[in-house]
């Protein structure tokens, strides 16, 4: 084979393999998506699940739910995500994850834009959950929750137009986690 045809098969090759990375590209940029790196935390955790659904494999993930009515509504809110990136950890013991293994998360939590609107902490559960939104100046462009137990951390980031009061119907769903928006509430009326 000789020099032109393995330069006129690499370029189409190229194009063919970067296409991907292209679309990816410009959700990663996108407001409201973070990245969702953990220093080391791989190699400690007993199980890693990742999930990164967008564009056509997002169009595809929706087309797998059932057409049960509660997954209808799911379906209908994830139509409106560019995005759907989870990040869930399982460890064969307490102990084995910290504050500090989330701070690259929350430091972009903490940026531009982003906002806490709520914790829920159950105490017999031993579970924490915090829910942020980032607001584009158009509305809500994305949310992050975080869900820590004592041996499960779970990181979810949706991009795109998000009703945090909608946020119950997609728990259950490509490993999102049910979050009842009443708790919250009642928490903060105790206090």
């Amino acid at each position: 084979m000789n020099i032109k045809l393995k330069f006129g098969l690499a370029v189409p090759m190229l194009l063919i393999l970067m296409s991907p990375l292209a679309g990816q590209q410009g959700v990663e940029t996108s407001p409201g998506r973070i990245q969702l790196a953990f220093d080391g935390l791989n190699r400690r955790a007993a199980g890693v699940n990742e999930i990164s659904l967008d564009g056509p494999m997002l169009q595809l993930g929706i087309r797998m739910l059932s057409t049960s009515e509660s997954d209808a509504q799911a379906r209908a809110m994830l139509s409106r995500l560019k995005g759907v990136y989870i990040k869930s950890f399982r460890f064969d013991g307490e102990g084995k994850y910290s504050d500090s293994d989330l701070a690259n998360v929350r430091r972009q939590l903490h940026g531009p834009g982003w906002a806490h609107i709520m914790s829920v902490h159950s105490r017999p559960d031993r579970q924490d959950v915090d829910v942020y939104v980032m607001s584009d100046g158009k509305g809500v462009a994305g949310m992050a929750i975080i869900v820590a137990c004592p041996t499960e951390l779970r990181v979810v980031n949706l991009v795109g137009p998000v009703d945090p009061a909608e946020l119950s119907r997609l728990g259950g769903h490509f490993g999102i986690p049910q979050v009842d928006a009443d708790a919250g509430r009642k928490d903060r009326n105790r206090q």
